[in-house]
């Protein structure tokens, strides 16, 4: 009878043992990866800066803007973001008596920008408050109700490709909410404004300042 209790005893403390370490080798095969999805908005400005902007204030050249995103990650700190911007680009230095021996005009568009862009957060914000990032992409952008003092662009002139490369930073609100301040330079494959021909060099880089929000559509440490 002794040697009965003993031999189940052992096998208790086994069975035990046994369903202790597959518990354990589970919590270390399952990968928690917080946060993997999130969506954004913001708004802010395009600014213009060729040769009609030359003399002018900021707001003669300055227009407004708006994105809508969505993100990945996929790695710890890395993401890739796809962004889909409206907004209008203008200048004008016609008025401006410094431009006047030089060449003067006008023009005014509104821009569709659509982009896939990887994100790199410098610190990790699901252990901390705030982080600096960078970013770099590639995309294409179509010009809308195309006005200028220049012939008018053709229609095939007014879709091109898009290189936005920039930076910002991001601070953690709360668990599902992060605030965002980025601004990028836009590199264009074609000019704006409407200015070709011999000897007219077209800078083709646009800046772009904004402020937004993200929003995590995962709870902090869930599994996706």
């Amino acid at each position: 009878m002794g040697d009965t209790k003993s031999n189940l005893m052992k096998m208790k403390i086994l069975l035990v043992g046994y369903l202790l370490s597959i518990a354990c080798l589970t919590s270390v095969g399952q990968q928690y990866v917080s946060q993997v999805n999130s969506v954004g908005f913001s708004a802010g400005s395009l600014s213009y800066s060729g040769r009609f902007s030359i003399g002018t204030s900021i707001g003669n050249y300055t227009s407004w803007a708006a994105q809508a995103f969505y993100k990945r990650r996929v790695l710890e700190k890395t993401f890739v973001k796809v962004s889909l911007l409206g907004g209008q680009l203008k200048a004008d230095n016609r008025d401006i008596p410094s431009q006047e021996n030089k060449p003067r005009g006008m023009f005014k568009t509104g821009i569709v920008e659509l982009s896939v862009l990887g994100e790199y957060d410098l610190v990790n914000l699901d252990n901390n408050r705030a982080s600096p990032f960078i970013m770099a992409g590639a995309g294409g952008y179509y010009l809308a109700a195309h006005t200028t003092t220049e012939d008018e662009k053709p229609e095939a002139d007014k879709i091109g490709f898009v290189v936005p490369v920039g930076g910002g930073v991001k601070y953690r609100l709360n668990d599902r909410v992060k605030l965002l301040a980025e601004g990028s330079i836009r590199f264009f494959s074609k000019n704006l404004d409407g200015r070709v021909g011999e000897n007219i060099s077209n800078p083709n880089k646009y800046y772009s300042v904004s402020v937004g929000m993200i929003y995590e559509l995962s709870p902090l440490n869930s599994l996706w």
